[in-house]
């Protein structure tokens, strides 16, 4: 019976004292503030790319960021045309730099606002079209000589805006944090550009582009999803 109550006694002592070193534990997780200066790596559909974070307010609800990324595509793809094919190139480079402001509506609650401008050195998208072969167009067959060469644009405006939520810090608690973004940009109305050589050169296609430009307008935006990575700086 002794040895009962001896067992019971020492299972409530190590209860109470495990209760208390919790408490003590969640109590100074509270207190942790995100550290004043992060850098972050990102990854998503605007590419690959870096970003550094400085909190605004001493709990870290306002936070100013500045980053870039980086994407590329130029594999040439095929599209069969009766006989032959086209062999169209394309020559895509999405270079954006960002600035932003985040900001958390809920004290406990890593979900954030943000908000900011951004610039692009490379505001388009560009294609090259060769024939290989004698290809077919509506039931025209034409010879690769003859078929030329294209070269077709879109061109939207260099400054860029910004806007989007996600959930998590850009300057952790801990060392490290991670984040999910999903955003827009708004690039202006594009505009389209067309070179050719060969046969479209006896063709009214000059007079369609406008009507083609028209057509485009809505293409105004630029969805973003991102993946960030932080590491806290500066910690005290």
């Amino acid at each position: 019976m002794n040895k009962r109550i001896t067992f019971l006694t020492l299972c409530l002592a190590t209860s109470l004292a495990t209760f208390r070193a919790s408490a003590q534990l969640a109590a100074d997780s509270t207190r942790l503030k995100p550290a004043s200066y992060a850098i972050g790596l990102q990854l998503g559909t605007t590419g690959a790319g870096i970003q550094l974070a400085r909190t605004l307010t001493s709990d870290g609800r306002l936070v100013a960021r500045v980053g870039a990324s980086y994407f590329a595509y130029d594999r040439v793809f095929r599209v069969k045309a009766g006989e032959g094919k086209l062999n169209i190139t394309p020559d895509l480079v999405m270079g954006i730099a960002l600035a932003s402001v985040k900001w958390h509506p809920f004290k406990r609650n890593q979900l954030f606002l943000t908000g900011g401008a951004g610039y692009t050195w490379r505001p388009d998208v560009k294609a090259n079209v060769i024939a290989e072969g004698n290809v077919k167009f509506g039931g025209l067959q034409i010879s690769q000589e003859n078929v030329g060469v294209v070269n077709a644009s879109l061109r939207w405006n260099s400054v860029l805006g910004y806007a989007g939520l996600g959930y998590g810090r850009s300057t952790p608690i801990r060392r490290l944090g991670f984040a999910v973004e999903l955003g827009c940009y708004y690039l202006g109305s594009p505009k389209v550009d067309l070179q050719y050589t060969g046969f479209l050169e006896t063709t009214t296609i000059d007079e369609q582009i406008p009507v083609i430009q028209r057509n485009m307008e809505n293409y105004r935006f630029l969805p973003s999803l991102q993946f960030l990575l932080t590491y806290g700086l500066f910690r005290k």
